[in-house]
């Protein structure tokens, strides 16, 4: 397998090479606002914070989606289940891929949060915590999304994530124009709630978090390998 992901790094080396300056743009953009500006409270520190990670996570997660294209060859597909696990490894090597890939960036953000609130002489812990739970959600959301593209290709599959994506914006925006948005308050009452939710010792949900999204991860490796064989047929020759 370990071939496999270092054909992973070498195939999609340009791509990577792409959207690294968007990843630094934004990545360093943390540290400029509590520079420029010490007197940033805590709360909009952690907003700007919070928005670069979103910036930085979409952009990683455009990345993701597209390392499965370059493999849909039949040719390929045929040489990968001849040999010994290899549809094992094949799908393997994509997981974990994507799983170190998004690991990584969240390590060098958690080290940027930290210089952003020594320099700022704000506590980011909050901050930090919203990170990680981008981190869950992007493993999570490419748990789902995975095994759809791996039995009908890129194409198809991204098809089926975007209807099931714009249904469910579809659905904030009629909130959003229609439903009753008193409940949430201001912007700062929100990042209030939002505090006080994350920071709740007894918080279950945020330490089940990070197991049950790892065996769902895996859940949703061992479906792809099932159905590897069956995505050939949206496969080129």
């Amino acid at each position: 397998m370990f071939g496999l992901l270092y054909k992973e790094i070498i195939v999609h080396k340009k791509q990577l090479i792409m959207i690294s300056p968007v990843l630094i743009f934004f990545t360093g953009w943390c540290i400029v606002p509590p520079i420029a500006t010490p007197d940033l409270n805590e709360w909009e520190l952690i907003l700007v914070l919070t928005l670069c990670s979103i910036t930085v996570m979409l952009t990683l997660a455009m990345f993701e989606m597209g390392i499965f294209e370059a493999d849909e060859i039949k040719k390929w597909q045929a040489y990968i289940a001849s040999t010994p696990d290899g549809i094992k490894n094949q799908i393997a090597s994509k997981y974990v891929f994507n799983a170190v890939l998004s690991c990584s960036i969240v390590s060098i953000l958690t080290i940027v949060y930290q210089a952003a609130g020594a320099a700022n002489g704000t506590d980011v812990t909050m901050a930090e915590i919203i990170l990680m739970q981008f981190l869950w959600i992007q493993l999570f959301i490419r748990a789902l999304e995975t095994p759809f593209i791996i039995r009908f290709g890129s194409k198809q599959g991204n098809l089926i994530r975007m209807i099931l994506i714009g249904a469910i914006l579809f659905g904030f925006i009629v909130y959003g124009l229609f439903g009753d948005l008193s409940v949430f308050g201001s912007l700062k009452d929100f990042l209030e709630w939002v505090k006080d939710f994350l920071t709740k010792s007894n918080n279950y949900i945020l330490m089940l978090t990070p197991a049950v999204t790892w065996i769902l991860y895996y859940i949703s490796y061992r479906i792809s390998c099932r159905l590897y064989l069956k995505g050939g047929d949206y496969y080129d020759k």
